[in-house]
């Protein structure tokens, strides 16, 4: 504008001039009338030039920025139901339930089983081997159902290495008086007890790495959720923002043409410079401006998940195949259905029509990505 008030001073300037006698002198004013007439058209046909390329900026930037936070608040709402619907350790943690047989055995079967043996070989009387056999059965019964199953083992070790027979005699204490005397002992020996230990070794083992994962999982998940709750937050918010002036749970397209006017925009006379000015297409391209911001902190969001996701399948895996198959008492054929089912979750199974969690979260996380390099290709 600055430019058009120097020109048209000029203008006026130069038709205030006092008229020279010679037609050289004429021809050269009319001359530098024509060519500040010229300028002054040019600059503003730049001008409208300028503001159509603005509104076009402003029009891709609603359109990509929309549909990109539309699948950022999609993405997060389905990695949010994954962390609490945890599909992974819903899978895996039946194991650690003593009455599970998803190994091809019950823990409180091989519990019972090699105290059994081991109480028979004790040198005790029948009497109270089976006295013995009822305190761990009780026992027993009583934490069968006790997560997790580890202290079912150390509960009954630690009862069987207390044990106490008893044994009366009389003891005549005077030529007229006899005493009743009852004589303690505990038959259950180290030695015992470290056979028993060992024999259970393995599903000690087992279950104290099966725990050390999941507390892993569920710290990880726990700290995912302390550490993204202000995006989500952030995400929930710009959604309700930008839901005051669109209809975001439809299709946004038309609604955005409609803001801009675009079936108009091609007109001669379409004034590109009082659609830039309007108050809703300014705050909701304003909003859409944190989406570079926001994507950046979904890829960290979504990456971050399907780390955990991926550490805690490596390391069910792991323990599947080095710890599990290695157990006395043990069913290989369920163990390694298992198997092919935690990688169903992760990697799919396209004969079922299943889809892992990797693809999903990935394809996801790639659709917006393309969908911001296309936006940012109109910025410049």
């Amino acid at each position: 504008m600055k430019q058009y008030l120097v020109i048209l001073l000029m203008l006026f300037a130069l038709q205030g001039r006092p008229q020279g006698s010679t037609d050289i002198n004429t021809n050269n004013l009319a001359g530098e009338v024509s060519k500040l007439k010229e300028q002054i058209k040019s600059l503003q046909e730049n001008e409208a030039q300028s503001e159509k390329v603005k509104y076009m900026r402003n029009y891709q930037l609603v359109l990509y920025g929309i549909d990109i936070i539309k699948e950022i608040k999609q993405g997060t709402v389905e990695i949010s139901n994954a962390r609490s619907q945890n599909i992974l350790y819903k899978k895996i943690i039946d194991i650690n339930n003593p009455a599970s047989d998803a190994l091809g055995f019950q823990l409180m079967d091989v519990i019972d089983k090699t105290l059994e043996d081991n109480i028979n070989a004790l040198p005790l009387v029948d009497g109270e081997k089976k006295r013995l056999k009822g305190q761990v059965s009780g026992l027993v019964d009583g934490l069968k159902k006790t997560f997790p199953p580890l202290q079912i083992i150390s509960s009954v070790v630690g009862m069987i290495s207390s044990f106490t027979t008893f044994r009366t005699r009389m003891e005549k204490l005077d030529k007229r008086t006899d005493s009743l005397v009852v004589e303690a002992s505990y038959p259950i020996t180290k030695e015992i007890i470290s056979k028993i230990n060992l024999q259970l070794a393995p599903y000690i083992d087992f279950y104290t790495q099966l725990n050390k994962i999941n507390n892993t999982y569920e710290n990880a998940l726990y700290n995912h959720v302390i550490e993204y709750k202000d995006f989500m937050e952030e995400v929930d918010n710009l959604q309700t923002t930008l839901g005051g002036s669109l209809d975001m749970n439809e299709s946004t397209g038309e609604q955005i043409n409609n803001l801009f006017d675009l079936a108009n925009s091609s007109r001669q006379d379409f004034d590109y410079k009082k659609t830039n000015e309007n108050d809703k297409i300014r705050a909701i391209a304003g909003s859409c401006l944190s989406v570079f911001d926001l994507v950046d902190r979904y890829k960290k969001f979504t990456s971050d998940f399907i780390a955990i996701q991926d550490g805690f399948y490596h390391d069910y895996i792991s323990l599947l195949d080095d710890k599990a198959k290695k157990l006395p008492i043990k069913d290989d054929e369920r163990i390694t259905k298992l198997v092919a089912d935690l990688s169903n979750i992760k990697n799919g199974n396209p004969t079922e029509n299943v889809k892992g969690f990797d693809e999903s979260y990935k394809t996801k996380l790639k659709s917006i990505t393309t969908k911001v390099v296309a936006l940012n290709r109109t910025r410049f």
